[in-house]
């Protein structure tokens, strides 16, 4: 009798600790798979030899992943026959049942749920705490795991997967949002990675100033209309045509013309007219930049497929992409943007106000843009292509949950649109 309570107390005692195996083997796969890489290089950096050991174990999580599931699932298998063992022992056969559900529970809190969530809040802590014993494992079990390997190699063959796939740009931001969330960056470090990562996705026409907003001179107008263009815009340069719009000869630099003007008022334009860069449309705003640091030019014209101009496009139109809206002195700080009433939005689509796009618009709405199917990045352009004629005030379209009204116009343009949110529209969808 006393040999069989000394037994029991030992398969007591191991049932304990394949609990704490099984608690261990959980918690490690969580942690692994939720730590920050970032963090650990830089423990790794300072010295950390734990730090490399959860690094190395990462980089080879095959092979980990295959040590834990074997680990887990033998620990668990053996604590429910020692607890069928254990409990039939006490109670007869009437205890192969209390043993079942008894190490079901157990094993789901105490080796699942608790060790996974603790090691979730505390994942490099977790991994460090774990990798000398884990690696250990991966150690040992290294014949196993080669035929694991192997195994998913000629699976993977077999259904033709590409195993070498990168990350795409929706993940990459998505590690941004994550990165932000747990406190390694603030707010504007994230919204200047997100325009870096979606900055070569940009084409010129999503940002270029249309061709009717543009402030030109025509070179037969003369110096006295050039210097008033200059004075009464604060612009550092003036795109020149001659006779027609469409045909630009080049720009002119204030500095030049108010240098050559002070020096004599009846100077001769053509002789500060610097030559200008051409873009087409449809270009990315990352090779703009290389073309106009290239011709060592801060203007392009954006012409379409036929030779049109569309409008023009400067490096800081650029960068403001990258860093967004850059004020100088003498800009007028005007918001394209006011709410006048509870969901309704009075909105300028005039593009001299610092080229407000339909993105800022949505951003100002705080709504996600993709949602809504759109690509054109011109406010008056998409109320133009969807009522599909020059627009007229009190013109009015929804877009899901929007209802727009136009409220202001100019010939063949929208200068100004009322917006209302329409909840009721959302619930219907």
């Amino acid at each position: 009798m006393n040999f069989l309570l000394v037994s029991l107390r030992t398969l007591t005692l191991i049932l304990l600790v394949l609990i704490v195996l099984s608690a261990f083997f959980s918690a490690s796969e969580t942690a692994l798979t939720s730590c920050s890489k970032l963090r650990l290089k830089k423990l790794a950096k300072n010295g950390n030899e734990r730090a490399n050991k959860v690094l190395k174990l990462i980089d080879s999580y095959d092979e980990t992943l295959s040590t834990i599931l074997i680990g887990n699932n033998i620990v668990n298998i053996a604590a429910a026959s020692i607890s069928a063992a254990v409990c039939t022992a006490y109670f007869g056969a009437e205890g192969l049942a209390a043993a079942t559900i008894i190490t079901a529970i157990v094993v789901i809190i105490f080796g699942e749920l608790l060790p996974k969530s603790a090691a979730k809040d505390l994942p490099e802590k977790f991994a460090l705490f774990c990798a000398p014993l884990l690696s250990f494992l991966v150690l040992i079990l290294t014949p196993l795991n080669f035929f694991f390997k192997t195994a998913k190699a000629f699976l993977t063959k077999v259904l033709k997967r590409n195993t070498s796939r990168g990350l795409t740009e929706d993940e990459l931001l998505l590690m941004v949002d994550e990165v932000e969330n747990d406190g390694a960056i603030n707010k504007e470090d994230s919204e200047l990675i997100k325009s870096a990562i979606e900055f070569s996705d940009i084409r010129v026409r999503e940002i270029m100033t249309p061709r009717v907003d543009a402030v030109t001179i025509d070179i037969a107008d003369g110096n006295q209309e050039a210097l008033k263009t200059f004075v009464s815009h604060g612009f550092s340069r003036l795109p020149v045509y001659k006779e027609d719009d469409d045909k630009m000869i080049g720009i002119i630099h204030a500095k030049d013309f108010f240098t050559a003007y002070i020096n004599n008022p009846d100077f001769k334009l053509e002789r500060i007219v610097k030559d200008i860069a051409y873009v087409h449309s449809s270009t990315k705003i990352s090779l703009v930049m290389k073309t106009l640091q290239d011709q060592k030019v801060e203007m392009a014209m954006v012409v379409d497929s036929y030779g049109t101009i569309r409008g023009l496009v400067t490096t800081e139109d650029i960068v403001e992409e990258l860093v967004g809206e850059i004020w100088d002195e003498h800009d007028k700080v005007i918001s394209a943007f006011h709410k006048v009433g509870k969901d309704k939005y009075l909105v300028s689509c005039n593009s001299n106000l610092q080229n407000p796009s339909l993105n800022d618009l949505f951003k100002y709405l705080e709504l996600d843009i993709d949602r809504y199917g759109l690509e054109n990045n011109s406010i008056s352009g998409w109320v133009v292509e969807t009522l599909g004629d020059i627009p007229h005030k009190g013109d009015s379209f929804n877009c899901k949950d929007l209802h727009i009204t136009v409220n202001k116009t100019n010939k063949n343009r929208v200068l100004e649109i009322l917006i209302d949110k329409v909840p009721q529209m959302e619930e219907e969808k």
